[in-house]
């Protein structure tokens, strides 16, 4: 077991330490391991549950900009919250979380002294996308609550949800978001095309949220598909393949890239299930 110093303490489960033996820093959480400590102090090996090492040194330098210019409170909260995420999903999150998550809920916290509104626009598309993020961002949400007597509403939630997920998905927060803003337009696109609302809440509006998103992720990772229904879907579906290619012509305009016929084939047909739906909820 690594012998560790308190190089600051953040709260009462959260240090900032460095390991005697290789000299590399790395954050410690455990139940009170930050109680009444001061630099230099050994970390007690009982109390140690959680250990982040930092590999990349300049994500180590990001991190020390954000823990000299924030409240050290907030490093601890975040520190606890990505222990949580790491707990649950069992899973490593992308070095970057430790500086973006503490940034973030800096600014959350900032903006609701300031009586700032948090609007998030993504909400529900993030809640059907990401419901394993969502639920773990309200958690998270609960502990801010706690600490900082505030009340964190929804659209924040959602936001912490796209900071978990992004570290799980090894990809930067922007990414995440830029699929989201897309996949919003593109229910509008349709919903346009078809003249009517689509129900949040139905299995069929989940099932399109969730195709998209991957349709989304194979046309930017160039990921083949094959379709060995589209003649028929191109014949039987023309209506909804038309509004697919209009979400192709979409894609192409955000990312650059077209749309294969096939991909554009399975749009089609999550579309006639949708509108079909649309026309069963009408009779």
């Amino acid at each position: 077991m690594a012998v560790y110093s308190v190089i600051r303490p953040f709260n009462n489960n959260v240090v900032l330490a460095k390991d005697e033996k290789t000299k590399e820093e790395a954050v410690l959480v455990g139940k009170g391991i930050g109680f009444n400590v001061r630099p230099g102090d050994k970390v007690e090996e009982t109390k140690i549950e959680k250990v982040f090492y930092f590999f990349d040194r300049d994500q180590f330098r990001q991190y020390e900009t954000v823990v000299s210019r924030i409240d050290k409170r907030v490093i601890g909260v975040a520190e606890e919250i990505i222990a949580m995420a790491c707990a649950e999903f069992k899973t490593p999150l992308n070095e970057h979380i430790h500086v973006a998550l503490a940034d973030h809920i800096n600014f959350t916290l900032e903006r609701l002294a300031g009586g700032l509104e948090i609007n998030n626009p993504f909400l529900e598309e993030i809640k059907v996308l990401y419901p394993e993020d969502y639920e773990l961002a309200c958690k998270a949400a609960r502990l801010i609550e706690e600490r900082f007597d505030v009340k964190i509403p929804d659209g924040e939630k959602g936001f912490i949800a796209m900071h978990l997920h992004s570290a799980r998905a090894n990809r930067e927060v922007s990414k995440t978001v830029k699929y989201a803003s897309m996949i919003n337009k593109m229910v509008e696109i349709i919903e346009g095309e078809l003249g009517k609302k689509i129900e949040r809440d139905g299995i069929n509006y989940a099932r399109l949220l969730v195709h998209l998103r991957f349709t989304l992720e194979r046309i930017d990772k160039n990921i083949p598909i094959k379709n060995p229904l589209l003649s028929n879907i191109k014949k039987e579906f023309r209506g909804s393949y038309a509004i697919a290619k209009k979400l192709g012509d979409f894609i192409y305009e955000r990312m650059g890239k077209r749309v294969p016929e096939d991909e554009i084939g399975y749009l089609a047909l999550h579309i006639h299930r949708i509108s079909f739906s649309i026309a069963g909820e009408q009779l």
